[in-house]
This record gives structure tokens, C-alpha cells and sequence, in this order.
């Protein structure tokens, strides 16, 4: 005998949002990185102020640093500190040499459900 368990589409819709912020986040890693890399200081700065809108920062973490380097105008000093935070992203300053970096994708999240339609769950053993 089987158990029909009928679930609203929220939690994969939470699920989507929260896929879609964290692709977002990880894309503004990435145009922050290019901007540092390219030596293009204004877009390194809005990169920047996009990732961090909202959020607080530790004093001194590489993030930080970066920004600070960036609040000043100093490209080279944010240079520094981005290759900081992207060996910290990558794992490197923590020892997981065979750590994947995070800008290597996010994992497939599962297709939400048919608005109105819950999941189906067996629950039989």
C-alpha cells in the first residue's frame, strides 16, 4: 500500500532561487576576477560592490582587503588581494590541493515541478 504525499511548488521554487543567486554570486566572482586581471579598476570596483551589496564583511579577510584596495585606488594592491581570495576560493590556502574551484559550475538542481502538482512519494517498505 502506497502514500501519496501532494508537496506545494515552493521549496523547488526556493530551491531554483537559491541555485540562481548562488550561479549570480559566482558569476560576479568571476567578472570581479577578470576586471583585477584585465587592470580595469572601475569595473573591479562595481564587480565588487555587486558581490558584497548587503552583505558584511570580515576586517580582515582577503575579501575585505580587496575592497579596501579598491576603496583606495590602489589596482595593484587589489591585485594582491584578489589572487589571495581566489586561492582562498579554491581551497589552496587550506590545504585541499585536489579542491575544485568554485567557479567550476554548480550542480544541475532537479526540474521543479508543474505549478499546482506536488511530488509523489512511495512510502512502502
Amino acid at each position: 500500500m502506497g502514500m501519496r504525499i501532494n508537496g506545494s511548488s515552493a521549496a523547488s521554487t526556493s530551491l531554483t532561487s537559491g541555485v540562481a543567486t548562488m550561479q549570480q554570486r559566482q558569476q560576479d566572482f568571476k567578472d570581479l576576477f577578470s576586471s583585477l586581471k584585465s587592470g580595469d579598476l572601475a569595473s573591479a570596483q562595481k564587480a565588487f560592490a555587486n558581490l558584497t551589496a548587503g552583505k558584511a564583511l570580515g576586517a580582515d579577510s582577503p575579501l575585505s582587503q580587496l575592497g579596501q584596495a579598491l576603496q583606495s585606488g590602489d589596482l595593484s594592491a587589489a591585485q594582491q588581494a584578489g589572487q589571495a581570495l581566489q586561492a582562498q576560493r579554491s581551497g589552496h590556502l587550506h590545504g585541499h590541493h585536489g579542491a575544485q574551484p568554485v567557479t567550476a559550475g554548480v550542480p544541475a538542481a532537479p526540474a521543479p515541478a508543474p505549478a499546482g502538482q506536488g511530488t509523489i512519494i512511495n512510502l512502502t517498505a
